[in-house]
């Protein structure tokens, strides 16, 4: 029999009570990080027990809702759960069960210690498994014991490749295309919980900075906001207009791309716009190499952005860019954008844009 044993994720220090004491938005972030681990590694319980304190509830319902689970509340797994408890929770199962407990400490690492012999402190969000000798579930080997930071690890790893795009936002192509490419698409449900890591982020910068341009000039500049700066972040989603900010306000990321618009001193560059187009294609391949999705916009107030960052007049504000993790929890979206989401992508057939000859001419090497 294998027994898993959860204590619940970090929790606010003040509630109405210790019984309505909520996971706070870290410690629900750090959960999610963690079943998503667990559906990796295969975990399947039978059955979840959880304590019914608020906590301990919403850790086991995040588990429970990446693994396709409900959940049993006990009050036995309520503080004072004991090895007793859990061999009556288990008795009327099989030899090779599998079930789950979301509770408190000191009773998660006690059992634990008990069953095994071996001494563990649980951290807030960690998990052990535990493999019982029989059924009765009255000794066993420590299998796992996982702390929230080896999952956070464990995901990041995981979460290095693509992350796939819905089947409607992969197109019909006539030819192949990289990987990356394929997957591409411009999403307005992102991940309200989840921030991008500064070692990521700067990842994405560095592919915009490598970007050739004409004359090696790098006419591009970006301005940056982090959803972890509060101020600054509403302060850059102010120069969006408001049906961008329905949806932008829960990205991990906002920018303002601008280019330079002169080669030097009266001399246009033709080649600017062209130039930060290639630089913010380089780093919307990076970003979705490491599973974050972007979204260009044009829906924003230049003149805003240009007193409000105090842009220089030879910088031209061209776009507005958001960054983030795709969300799965999309009740905050309006029918519309969810509606955008949905659809499916389309484009213009390469005949109405590839030529030979002459204008409007369609190459033949198309047929």
């Amino acid at each position: 029999m294998r027994l898993y044993f959860v204590r619940h994720g970090i929790a606010e220090d003040l509630a109405s009570s210790d019984f309505a004491r909520a996971l706070t938005p870290r410690g629900k972030r750090r959960v999610k990080t963690s079943a998503t681990v667990m559906q990796a590694l295969g975990i399947q319980p039978q059955r979840i027990y959880s304590s019914p304190r608020l906590r301990a509830r919403q850790t086991a319902d995040i588990i429970a809702q990446a693994l396709g689970m409900d959940v049993d509340l006990a009050e036995s797994v309520n503080f004072g759960f004991d090895l007793a408890d859990a061999r009556r929770l288990s008795d009327d199962c099989d030899a090779d069960a599998e079930i789950m407990f979301v509770g408190h400490n000191p009773d998660m690492s006690e059992i634990v210690s008990e069953l095994t012999g071996v001494t563990v402190s649980m951290k807030k969000g960690g998990l052990a498994r535990v493999d019982a000798d029989a059924a009765e579930a009255d000794a066993g080997e420590l299998v796992w014991l996982i702390a929230p930071k080896v999952f956070d690890a464990l995901a990041e790893s995981e979460q290095t490749g693509l992350i796939p795009a819905p089947a409607q936002k992969l197109p019909d192509t006539i030819a192949g295309m990289h990987e990356l490419i394929h997957h591409r698409w411009s999403p307005v449900g992102f991940d309200r919980e989840r921030p991008i890591k500064r070692k990521t982020l700067l990842g994405i910068l560095e592919a915009a900075r490598w970007a050739a341009s004409s004359s090696n000039l790098q006419p591009w500049r970006f301005i940056v906001a982090r959803r972890e700066d509060e101020v600054e972040f509403a302060r850059l989603l102010s120069v969006l207009r408001e049906g961008n900010i329905a949806w932008a306000q829960h990205a991990a990321v906002l920018m303002v791309a601008c280019s330079r618009k002169f080669r030097k001193e009266n001399v246009p560059n033709r080649h600017a716009g062209h130039d930060l187009g290639l630089a913010v294609g380089q780093m919307v391949l990076q970003a979705l190499s490491q599973g974050i999705y972007v979204h260009q916009m044009g829906g924003f107030f230049p003149d805003k952005a240009r007193q409000l960052y105090a842009i220089p007049d030879d910088f031209e504000p061209y776009t507005c860019i958001a960054f983030g993790y795709r969300g799965s929890e999309l009740g905050h979206l309006a029918d519309a954008q969810l509606g955008r989401d949905a659809a499916a992508r389309e484009r213009q057939p390469l005949d109405e844009m590839v030529f030979a000859g002459g204008w409007a001419q369609v190459a033949d090497f198309l047929d």
